[in-house]
């Protein structure tokens, strides 16, 4: 898409996630992304920690880093394995003291890799109070023995200033959705008057979305980091024209 005077229009993004995670993401699309950009964070959930305990386990599981703070204040650290998600949890918990296996991405991909390991002792899912999945479910039902201990609340957060502002213009914007809870909160804010142009993480957040806010919708192949960058750069591609 262009301007008035024909220069490509500058492509803006608004992210959802909570801060430490909207950087990172900021800084991968930014990183591959040659000319302008705008990014606008607007996180819709804050992480606030619970009151949580958790006996010793053999190991760790977690899907978030937003997980891996909230363990090390538990006393979960010093070289516990901890199977991780991908490579941005596994490198946070590294840097808090656990000893990380590295998954492939998404929770679909550790849970298997949990399962073909078949680890003895019992395992702690450190999550939040809004999980997917059912990790520990499913793990007890493959034999392999684990609990869960949710350490962070994820609470709803009303749309910034500034998205809001850019959301009542008619330039058009990308909206990266990461689960079915973050887009279920952004269509309750809707209807907007700009075009947006939504990429979802998997199926099940496409779902999650009110159709009738997005001008255009896509999926990622894969419910993972990689796949969702590739999938949100396409995207601005296809509506702003560069390579």
């Amino acid at each position: 898409m262009r301007a008035n005077n024909g220069a490509p229009m500058t492509p803006t993004l608004i992210l959802t996630r909570p801060a430490a995670q909207s950087e990172s993401f900021a800084a991968d699309i930014a990183a591959r992304w040659e000319g302008p950009l705008h990014i606008i964070q607007s996180p819709l959930i804050e992480i606030v920690p619970v009151q949580a305990s958790c006996d010793a386990p053999d190991a760790v599981i977690f899907t978030s880093a937003n997980g891996v703070g909230a363990a090390k204040q538990l006393g979960l650290s010093d070289g516990l394995t901890a199977w991780c998600v991908g490579a941005k949890t596994a490198d946070a918990a590294l840097a808090a003291g656990f000893a990380p296996i590295i998954g492939p991405g998404n929770a679909d991909g550790l849970l298997s890799d949990i399962i073909a390991a078949k680890p003895a002792g019992t395992l702690a899912h450190i999550r939040g109070k809004h999980a997917r999945g059912d990790v520990r479910a499913r793990l007890i039902q493959a034999g392999v023995n684990c609990k869960d201990v949710v350490v962070y609340d994820q609470q709803e957060q009303p749309l910034s200033d500034q998205a809001n502002a850019a959301l009542s213009a008619i330039t058009p914007l990308i909206f990266p959705l990461f689960s079915p809870r973050m887009a279920a909160i952004l269509s309750k804010q809707g209807p907007f008057a700009a075009p947006i142009h939504a990429v979802a993480l998997s199926q099940a957040v496409a779902e999650a979305l009110a159709t009738e806010l997005v001008d255009s919708l896509s999926v990622a192949p894969v419910p993972d980091a990689a796949a969702m960058l590739d999938a949100t750069l396409a995207a601005m591609r296809a509506q702003f024209g560069r390579s």
